[in-house]
């Protein structure tokens, strides 16, 4: 029986790239700079001498690395899946999940890379930051960038849309604002390392920081999680108060406030 070839499959320079980088996005998060071209090669499953026919260098690799965390694209991609016709509740939470799962790779990365503010911060010295989106096999690092979220934003502002008569906000300002209070309040520095659950932040979106609901018309119906706004002679109970809980010691502790 002859034995499989240790050879990797063929795939064209563009394929390529993009395995190695998907291969190289946890190690790079665990590692930082110190990840080696051989630990990349072997969780990529290709001999080590493959990288360098789609990248010059190690540094090559880690930019665009920092490049594809930053890429706002996935994020847009998970938002697309949430269904704009679900309760409103139940759209927020998965919202503010897959916003969540986005910023602590960009928060992870920043920090082992030592990344001292967004792309586009121009006292950060980082070498790391950010190799254009177009640039080709080969390319140097260019000017930092600031990643385009107005797709993003755009989006959940369309899932909210169908909301529109639970809002006071109009729909795109109600994407603003999930956006400022999500990063916000997921970031363990500007949270003092107690960041809020998704459920404390959809909560905090939904109902503010007030005991009480606004007792003035518009009476909007129930949301998703059964409350209804609160008529002037019936003012409702106190709104859950937010808990919050401290991060495990393994947490990310640093300085570094990251781009949103």
């Amino acid at each position: 029986m002859t034995p499989p070839s240790s050879r990797a499959t063929p795939l064209p320079p563009e394929q390529r790239r993009a395995a190695i980088i998907a291969a190289a996005i946890p190690l790079v998060c665990d590692h930082g700079s110190a990840v080696t071209t051989r630990e990349i090669a072997e969780a990529a499953g290709i001999a080590e001498g493959t990288i360098f026919r789609v990248f010059p260098d190690k540094e090559a690799v880690i930019s665009a690395v920092v490049t594809a965390v930053l890429d706002p694209a996935p994020y847009v991609a998970e938002l697309r899946l949430i269904d704009p016709f679900d309760p409103l509740e139940q759209i927020l939470t998965q919202a503010v999940d897959a916003m969540r799962r986005r910023l602590d790779s960009v928060w992870q990365i920043m920090w082992m890379l030592r990344v001292t503010g967004p792309p586009g911060n121009e006292q950060d010295t980082s070498k790391f930051v950010v190799v254009s989106a177009t640039a080709g096999p080969g390319a140097t690092p260019g000017p930092p960038q600031r990643p385009d979220l107005t797709e993003a934003t755009n989006t959940l502002a369309a899932l909210l849309e169908p909301h529109g008569d639970q809002l006071r906000l109009t729909p795109l300002e109600a994407a603003r604002i999930f956006r400022l209070i999500t990063f916000a309040s997921a970031h363990p520095t500007i949270t003092d390392g107690q960041r809020l659950t998704t459920a404390e932040i959809v909560e905090l979106l939904l109902h503010g920081i007030s005991a009480r609901e606004p007792t003035g018309p518009p009476t909007a119906e129930k949301t998703g999680s059964g409350r209804s706004d609160a008529g002037a002679d019936s003012p409702p109970g106190p709104s859950p108060r937010i808990r919050r809980d401290s991060l495990s010691q393994d947490s990310l502790q640093h300085e570094t406030v990251g781009a949103p």
